[in-house]
Parts: C-alpha cells; structure tokens; sequence
C-alpha cells in the first residue's frame, strides 16, 4: 500500500515571487526587546532633539557642522497608512555630522571601501532612508548615547553591540 503523503507547508519567503525572486534579500531580522526599551539606567539627555531629512545628495546642505548622532532609518510610503518605520544603523561622529552624512553618499557611490552592511543597506533601501540626527555638546555625551541607543535597540547594521558578547564565528546569525 502506498504511503500517503502529506502536503508540505510553506513558509512566506518559500513563495515563487516569480520576478521578485529577490523578495528573499529583503528580509530582516530585529531585535524587539521591550526589557531594554524600559531600562531606566543611564537615561538619554533630556535636551536631545531629534531631526529628519530624507538621505539624498540634496539634502547634502541641511546637515550641521556640529558632532552628534545619527541614525539610518528605513521609512516605507504606502499612501493612506500610518507611518511605519525600522531603525538598522546608530553611529556617533568625531568629525561634524555634515562630514559623516557626505562619507555616506560617498559610499553610496561606490567610493573607498565601505562595510558591506552599510553598503547593503544604502543601495536596498535607496529612497526610502531617512537620516536622524541630534547635535551634543561633547564627545563624551556622543559615546555615552551611542551606547545607549545601540544598547536599547540593537540594530541590525550594527554590528558591535556593547552590552552583548557575540563570539566572532557567530556575530552574523542574527543577519537573516
């Protein structure tokens, strides 16, 4: 008698997209841990206001001469539905943020050698990044927020997390 056998179910990215075959380079795994979003150690400055623009050669001139932080953020426009947004990149700066926004373009480009998550994620989501920025007043208080916004979040383009200690041969697992 012949086994019967039994339907396999798919999983979504399993799915022939048929020319959107690469639907699969487009998934992302993140961090969701509400524990470290509540920690109420070493809390971010009061002051900190954050700005917006759109990352784009444009936008180039908006960007102050002033160190601070900054972060990559992948915005989807979907008409006629909230906003929704995804943080993969924090990064602090010795050099002013306007310096550190144009290095960016500059990898963008092509041009030197970037790290190939950030190079990655600059060229998938190429329109729809946005860059947010915070100017502080002094070099420790960039550290002293870049850890913490690295620690709460752990973005996925990060790839030194302070708080963890990620043996060397497993610090990718987490890319899927």
């Amino acid at each position: 008698m012949a086994k019967k056998s039994t339907p396999v179910k798919k999983a979504p990215y399993d799915i022939d997209f048929g020319e959107r075959s690469l639907l699969k380079d487009h998934r992302k795994a993140f961090f969701l841990y509400p524990v470290f979003w509540e920690e109420t150690t070493n809390p971010l400055p009061a002051h900190i206001k954050w700005k917006r623009v759109k990352f784009s050669k444009s936008n180039h001139k908006l960007i102050p001469l002033t160190r601070g932080i900054y972060c990559f953020v992948v915005r989807p426009r979907v008409d006629l539905f909230f906003n929704t947004e995804y943080l993969f990149y924090v990064g602090k700066t010795d050099r002013t943020l306007s310096v550190r926004f144009k290095e960016y373009l500059d990898d963008q480009d092509g041009k030197g050698k970037p790290r190939i998550k950030v190079f990655e994620m600059l060229k998938q989501y190429d329109g729809y990044l946005y860059f947010y920025f915070t100017e502080l007043r002094s070099a420790a208080e960039v550290s002293r927020v870049e850890e913490k916004l690295i620690n709460t979040f752990v973005p996925r383009v990060n790839t030194q997390i302070p708080r963890t200690k990620v043996k060397e041969e497993l610090k990718y697992l987490y890319e899927i």
